[in-house]
């Protein structure tokens, strides 16, 4: 997959809540125009969000957030991990889909290949529970955004 375009309606604004969560802090809707299609995101004030959906142990490579852009990155990968309220609490995309979209937004916004392929990898490895199971946190977020997919 290769990331063409982004677009946002604004900045994205969050709110460290410690313990490593932080909450959006204004609506934002984002696109992102790929080769295969537009994924397209409405993220409401109140979301939280870990900005990570792999493994702790990349953090001392790789930041947690990163700079704005890779912290959306992050942020719709980790929507793509949470069931959606408008798509019935389906998963917006597989898991796969949703792992190679964060490793081409990374790129595309600046993150070498190797370090790009260490998050992917961390994800691959790690990340089943994360798309599996929901919790209270995954319950409410499901609520605060909605997903739209436009294939090519």
């Amino acid at each position: 997959m290769k990331i063409l375009s982004v677009k946002k309606s604004g900045p994205l604004l969050v709110t460290p809540m410690g313990n490593r969560l932080y909450k959006v802090g204004a609506d934002i809707s984002v696109c992102v125009r790929t080769d295969i299609g537009c994924f397209i995101f409405d993220i409401f004030t109140g979301l939280v969000t870990n900005f990570r959906s792999g493994g702790w142990g990349v953090d001392p490579i790789i930041d947690q957030m990163g700079d704005e852009d890779k912290a959306l990155m992050y942020l719709l990968h980790d929507l793509i991990y949470t069931p959606c309220a408008a798509l019935e609490l389906e998963h917006p995309v597989s898991r796969k889909l949703g792992d190679q979209f964060l490793r081409a937004g990374l790129l595309y916004f600046g993150m070498g290949p190797l370090a790009a392929s260490l998050v992917y990898n961390s994800v691959r490895l790690f990340g089943e529970s994360a798309y599996q199971e929901d919790d209270a946190l995954t319950s409410a977020n499901s609520k605060l955004f909605t997903f739209k997919w436009v294939a090519k």
